[in-house]
């Protein structure tokens, strides 16, 4: 007997169907060992646990309907969708009774097998019937069957929509058939099917025929023969399927595609294509001869062995940032040509897609290096200009300071002494002799103040943080106004060209916010960075739309651009109507290469 029960038990351990109990509100009470760990549990992992728990969330109303079942029928079959824990759902046919007899707890006793594997083969059967069912449905294709000993042809039904009604109400000839074929084709078709042989008895071809109604189709054709023992053919059955809307898309896409080519080749710039893997797949006849090399040696990497050595690395982090976020990009590089000239080119590369898929990049890239010299030319007389500028405002300065301001010097003196030899009964005379000598030293102290502010002496002997700071103390007392100045480790020693282009933008922010920002206070920040120094300008006025000031005579803001580019810098204007204007400048600078300059020096 204890044999008898070892045996049954490790039948039912081993059983791949699921055998479990389980109580009346779905809560599971024993679980066979090789059925959970199909659902790829341990046995101890699902006992105790609510079989809602195994269901999909779509279905679990479903375990609603078969408990009551059970309680109203005490038997229960059906199918069930549990979820392994993994997430793949399982299919399990079960077949389930209700145990009250001998028992103080009710419970339900369930055998259940997984019918996966055989729903899903008959799902797929069933709907590659149906396609196929389909596909001869709506004309696409037909079954024939010829005997080569009467050169009759037997069609099904579906070829009517495809060679012309008359050809489904009565046997016909291959020879007749034939002679519909195209003639280019014709000798070829034939041929294919003589040349079967019980070694070879399948073809598959695709030719042309022209329908009774003089339309053009073309066809694709697999066609077995069968043959007696003597190797006679006896039999050739197959499958003609009309391809011509397929043809005519492929035409039509190749047709796209050749002008695609002629546009490409004729286009006055560089185009190329890569696939998903980064590897240039197409480069138009204007690269190839830009470069004046082969088709070959440029596709895949290739292209980038003309690429300027100090170039390359930029160059390539760009294309493969851009290429793995699939976002459009732009960068600028020195390209050998044919002749070993590197030229400077602009490339402009934007993702393309095959429908829902990624395909790749396209680009262009056209040769800018005749605008790029104009630029350094351009760039190279707005600095002399500049230069001559800065010169100019210095010799001015000096002489305000130096000669006009001297000589009102000398009035101030003259007309105190004036003063001072005039009777007191004068007292009216000496009144105004006073008021012209207090005028004098006002216009004394413009002419001084208009002085500092084309040369700044502090700058040029004490550095830019002194000379900020001076400046904005000044400012701030001539306009009755308040600037914040707030500094955080700014170099001792900067470069002329630097620190002459930051406070100059300082002055030209100031003002214009003064004339036009409606407000009283303005904040200054003047900070080093690990890789330069860093100058803001902010209020909280009436801002500006900044594309119509610059479209306009904007003078001073083209001047604070102009001079931060001859620095190798950035500016950042931000404004906005009623929201305030805030000037960034980042100027790339370093200690180490000013010591490297002091010290060549």
């Amino acid at each position: 007997m204890l044999q008898s029960e070892e045996f049954y038990r490790d039948l039912v351990e081993n059983s791949l169907d699921l055998m479990c109990t389980h109580d009346l509100n779905g809560v599971l009470l024993t679980v066979n060992l090789a059925a959970a760990r199909v659902l790829g549990y341990e046995p101890s992992e699902l006992v105790n646990r609510n079989l809602r728990e195994l269901l999909s969330p779509k279905v679990r109303a479903e375990l609603d309907a078969y408990l009551a079942l059970i309680r109203e029928k005490g038997a229960a079959t059906g199918f069930m969708r549990l979820q392994t824990k993994s997430g793949e759902t399982r299919i399990w046919k079960y077949t389930n009774t209700l145990r009250t007899d001998g028992v103080q707890v009710p419970f339900v006793r369930s055998m259940a097998h997984d019918v996966t594997e055989i729903l899903q083969t008959q799902k797929a059967l069933r709907e590659s019937e149906k396609r196929l069912r389909v596909a001869t449905e709506i004309g696409r294709m037909y079954a024939w069957e010829w005997n080569p000993a009467t050169d009759k042809v037997l069609r099904s039904a579906e070829c009517a929509s495809i060679l012309g009604s008359h050809e489904a109400t009565r046997p016909s000839l291959a020879k007749d058939y034939f002679s519909l074929v195209h003639p280019d084709d014709r000798v070829r078709v034939w041929s294919l099917v003589n040349s079967l042989t019980p070694r070879d008895p399948v073809y598959r071809t695709v030719y042309r025929r022209v329908r009774p109604d003089g339309a053009l189709l073309w066809l694709e054709e697999s066609g077995c023969a069968t043959f007696d023992q003597a190797g006679k053919m006896i039999r050739l059955v197959g499958m003609t399927a009309d391809i011509t809307e397929r043809r005519r898309a492929e035409d039509a896409a190749h047709e796209s595609e050749s002008r695609f080519e002629l546009v490409a080749n004729t286009a006055p710039v560089l185009l190329w294509m890569s696939g998903p893997d980064k590897l240039c797949t197409y480069f138009n006849q204007g690269w190839l001869a830009f470069t004046g090399r082969p088709l070959e040696a440029e596709l895949g990497n290739g292209w980038a062995e003309g690429v300027h050595p100090e170039d390359f690395e930029k160059c390539l982090e760009t294309y493969t940032r851009a290429f793995d976020c699939r976002q459009p990009f732009r960068m600028e590089y020195r390209l050998r040509r044919y002749d070993g000239e590197y030229r400077w080119v602009i490339d402009t590369g934007v993702p393309r897609m095959n429908g829902q898929s990624f395909a790749g990049y396209i680009g262009s890239a056209i040769d800018v290096t005749e605008r790029k010299l104009a630029e350094e030319a351009l760039a190279s007389f707005s600095g002399r200009l500049i230069e001559a500028q800065e010169k100019e405002r210095t010799r001015i300065a000096r002489e305000l300071h130096d000669d006009i301001n001297q000589q009102l010097a000398l009035v101030t003196i003259a007309v105190d002494r004036l003063k001072q030899s005039l009777p007191r009964s004068l007292a009216k005379l000496r009144s105004q002799v006073d008021a012209l000598g207090t005028r004098t030293i006002e216009i004394s102290k413009s002419i001084q103040a208009l002085s500092h502010r084309l040369h700044s002496s502090k700058l040029e002997y004490l550095g830019l943080l002194v000379a900020i700071k001076g400046f904005c103390q000044e400012f701030s007392d001539k306009h009755r106004v308040e600037v914040k100045f707030s500094h955080e480790q700014v170099p001792d020693s900067l470069p002329r060209e630097i620190s002459l282009c930051l406070f100059r933008i300082l002055q030209t922010a100031l003002v214009n916010a003064s004339k036009h920002s409606g407000v009283k206070s303005y904040e200054v920040r003047l900070y080093g960075t690990t890789g330069g120094i860093h100058l803001t300008v902010r209020d909280q006025g009436v801002g500006f739309d900044l594309e119509r000031i610059l479209s306009g005579h904007g003078i001073g803001l083209i001047s604070m651009r102009e001079r931060v580019r001859l620095v190798n810098g950035k500016i950042s204007i931000q404004s906005r109507p009623n929201a305030g204007t805030t000037i960034d400048v980042d100027v790339p600078w370093s200690s180490g290469r000013a010591d490297a300059q002091r010290a060549s020096a």
